[in-house]
């Protein structure tokens, strides 16, 4: 009989065997998933029977020590899979020499006994860098009819954070090793790289302010398009093939992984490499000491917020006041720093103190960035001088998911989410499945 007749056969027995006629496309499709999940369920389970040699070796070489493990018993595990539990058995083998067992089919196919398959956890913490726990429980539940705790999905997605951390730990070896090396300039690639950071709240024992944490945020990208011709403008240049890297570290700690996502994304062989700021000290420190060779920008609006707190504190009239910013403004993109840092110096008001008086802060910070500021010929040149790449991946890392209303973050859960979301949004998130399926089961 052909295989497809005998399978329709069977499909219309089924059909024919529900007892009640269904009222509705939904309820008919939620009782086709049930039934396909139980099916798949029945076929993972005969798959896995296939596999699994029926001839078991008396011995083989041990992966821990290289020594010979030989042969104990067959063993059942259970397997909690996107089909539900999978119960099966293998062989079991003992090392004499180290004292070690393991299951070489379980080592072969990745299977992970008592624990999320990989498939499970991939998906898993797929929903958990997307959203709060105890949602991603709820939807992975009814997208999947595979039930997972909210404690479930925090522990995959951490478990992905870990292995980007590893990917970030083997970036910085290698680069380290390679560091002695001279490399020729790529012909034309014009790299950018930016950093900043968003605020985590943080869970402190009980009775103790809760803190809030820095969580430090990177990104590398290219970028296509050219500024406006004014600063009224269309902004048409548009960054591409980003990567984003976040940690909450220390500056000079957080510096080690810039340098290293750096090399890896080819920061020291790139005919251009153009750093984009908000005007932070501890950035420019950081890319100073790391890439030297690095063309600084201070993102355009960034720049510009300094003209409106001045404006608002000199003139009551809010006409006067957006001719002045307009003035001002106008003057900052032609490149006229001196007058603008004069211009502000005449409605600073010295019975304030200096982080008081608007006019007094876009002084300082004008003056401290003034050989950044350089916008008529980084236009020239086609340079990207806003630095939204980087305020995205704040806002997609830090605000959408890690500042949810209520969330408090063990430091280390913190840390680890945001690597694993960093990652998804890099366009990251199969290779480092890949990776994971060559470590250790998810705890």
């Amino acid at each position: 009989m052909d295989n497809h007749n005998e399978i329709e056969g069977v499909l219309r027995e089924w059909i024919a065997s529900q007892e009640e006629a269904p009222q509705s496309l939904s309820q008919m499709e939620q009782n086709i998933r049930a039934w396909l999940y139980r099916v798949g369920n029945v076929l993972l389970s005969l798959w896995l029977m296939c596999i699994i040699p029926s001839y078991d070796a008396p011995s083989v070489a041990c992966p821990h020590c290289r020594g010979q493990a030989k042969y104990q018993r067959r063993r059942e595990g259970t397997l909690r899979t996107m089909l539900g539990q999978v119960k099966y058995k293998r062989a079991y083998y003992l090392c004499g020499a180290c004292g070690r067992g393991h299951y070489p089919v379980d080592d072969q196919y990745g299977l992970r006994p008592n624990a999320m398959s990989a498939e499970v956890e991939r998906l898993a913490a797929l929903m958990g860098v997307q959203m709060p726990f105890a949602q991603a429980s709820v939807i992975f539940s009814e997208l999947t009819l595979t039930s997972l705790s909210d404690q479930s999905i925090d522990k995959a997605s951490q478990s992905y954070g870990q292995t980007v951390e590893k990917v970030e730990t083997d970036l910085y070896q290698q680069a380290v090793e390679e560091d002695t090396e001279v490399k020729p300039r790529q012909g034309h690639l014009r790299l950018y790289g930016s950093v900043d950071g968003g605020r985590v709240r943080t869970r402190a024992p009980k009775g103790q302010t809760q803190p809030w944490r820095e969580l430090k945020i990177g990104a590398w990208f290219q970028a296509r398009g050219e500024p406006p011709k004014t600063p009224d403008g269309e902004w048409t240049i548009q960054a591409h093939d980003i990567t984003y890297y976040s940690d909450i570290l220390p500056s000079d700690q957080f510096g080690n992984l810039l340098w290293a996502t750096g090399i890896e994304r080819g920061a020291e062989q790139a005919s251009e490499l153009i750093f984009l700021g908000d005007g932070a000290r501890w950035i420019w420190d950081l890319v100073d000491f790391h890439f030297p060779h690095a063309i600084q920008i201070v993102d355009w609006f960034h720049a510009c917020e300094y003209l409106a707190p001045v404006a608002k504190s000199a003139f009551k009239n809010k006409t006067q006041q957006d001719d002045w910013i307009h003035t001002l403004r106008d003057q900052l993109w032609h490149g006229n720093l001196d007058e603008v840092i004069t211009t502000c110096q005449d409605f600073v008001q010295p019975h304030l103190k200096s982080e008081d008086d608007p006019a007094q802060r876009a002084v300082t910070y004008f003056t401290n960035n003034q050989h950044r500021m350089d916008y008529p010929t980084y236009r020239k040149h086609g340079y990207h001088i806003g630095s939204g790449t980087i305020e995205s991946g704040v806002k997609q890392i830090a605000s959408q998911r890690m500042k949810v209303s209520g969330a408090r973050w063990n430091l280390q859960s913190a840390r680890l989410v945001a690597k694993a979301r960093a990652s998804f949004l890099s366009g990251q998130w199969d290779y480092i499945a890949t990776q994971r399926r060559c470590l250790q089961k998810c705890a």
